[in-house]
């Protein structure tokens, strides 16, 4: 009845007794001393800043994204850009509009500006008269009155037209361009690429409705997913560095501008925004992006990354101790930078620790070697 009991403290015995069976000190004798090559290392306190690798994909800047919309209905009548990653210079007409209510109000600016122009002349001569006394001061009046009530008009037929987004070059050249009645340009605000062609000949635009979308990729942003443990490391304003596959040689140089307010349940994670320049354009948006972010800068006690070995779910470092006896000891650490690891826990500054041939040591330690 007791066999199993006893064969199961037999196996546990067997699974436990290795760990314990190391010795508290390695003592390595003069031969094998003089052919380890072996180099310390003193526990010193360094500044360090942390660096965060992540993956993450490029987007247009929204803060230079336009999107192009009529601000009167019409007909699409010619579409002078019908796909999107074209090149469009500010000011270049995308497409043209028939606009019936634009034409009535181009119609009404120009039968306001005859009579004003009518107006102004009766004005002029009858001041002369009145002036001279051929005629009444109550007719100046009259014909002054006229002049001031079609310069009004005309100044209103005006302010509709400049609503309807007609420039006041276009308003002054509306006279001497009759054809030109009802049409209405849709033109880029900017320098840019078109992202978005949302229109075709002769498809009925209402007012406000997209047409394009034209971005200036001058800037770019790269939108990167942080991992909650990693945030004490980072804060906005940290440099960032970015590749692409496109250029791998490249390096371009950014700036964290801002972290998210709430964390992805399921990754755990938070966005991070990071502004980058495009000086030569061939960023483009949705590539993959490599980026690198400078984390926040510490200082603190630090060893080499090589003096650091791992045995278990515990760090240790072999501490000299003098005439070829080396104690491994216990460490708590931080995150490695820079071929480094902060130490935050278990040896102290000046510790003189072994930083190459560990693992030499380690097999020692382990198999008992250094024993006679």
């Amino acid at each position: 009845m007791n066999k199993p009991m006893t064969m199961l403290a037999f196996v546990l015995l067997f699974i436990v007794t290795p760990v314990s069976v190391f010795a508290v000190e390695l003592q390595l004798t003069p031969a094998q001393l003089a052919n380890a090559s072996l180099e310390t290392t003193a526990v010193s306190s360094r500044e360090s800043l942390t660096q965060l690798k992540l993956n993450g994909i490029l987007t247009a800047d929204r803060r230079r994204t336009h999107r192009v919309a009529p601000v009167v209905d019409g007909l699409v009548t010619t579409l002078r850009v019908v796909a999107t990653n074209e090149k469009v210079r500010k000011g270049q007409v995308l497409a043209q509009l028939r606009s019936h209510s634009l034409g009535q109000a181009q119609a009404g600016y120009l039968e306001a500006l005859a009579r004003f122009e009518l107006a102004e002349t009766e004005r002029t001569r009858i001041e002369g008269l009145w002036k001279d006394g051929v005629v009444a001061e109550s007719r100046w009046l009259k014909v002054d009155s006229e002049y001031k009530s079609a310069r009004a008009t005309l100044e209103a037929r005006r302010r509709l037209l400049s609503l309807a987004g007609l420039s006041d070059q276009q308003i002054r050249q509306l006279a001497k361009q009759p054809d030109r009645l009802a049409v209405f340009d849709l033109i880029s605000p900017i320098d840019g690429l078109v992202t978005r062609v949302e229109i075709e000949s002769g498809q009925l635009l209402g007012v406000g409705q997209v047409a394009f979308r034209v971005d200036d990729l001058s800037t770019l942003w790269a939108v990167v997913q942080i991992p909650v443990a990693s945030l004490p490391q980072v804060s906005t304003g940290v440099a960032a560095q970015i590749r692409v596959q496109a250029s791998p040689g490249q390096i371009y140089r950014g700036t964290l501008e801002s972290l998210g307010g709430a964390v992805e349940t399921l990754s755990q994670t938070v966005s991070g925004r990071i502004v980058l320049a495009n000086p030569d354009g061939r960023l483009l948006p949705g590539m993959y992006a490599e980026v690198t972010l400078s984390g926040m800068a510490s200082k603190g006690l630090m060893v080499p990354a090589s003096a650091v070995f791992r045995l278990g779910d515990q760090n240790y470092v072999f501490k000299v101790l003098g005439n070829g006896r080396f104690e491994p000891v216990v460490i708590e650490t931080g995150t490695a930078t820079g071929g480094w690891i902060p130490v935050i826990s278990g040896i102290t500054a000046d510790t003189n620790v072994v930083s190459s041939g560990v693992a030499e040591l380690k097999s020692h330690w382990q198999y008992g070697a250094g024993s006679e």
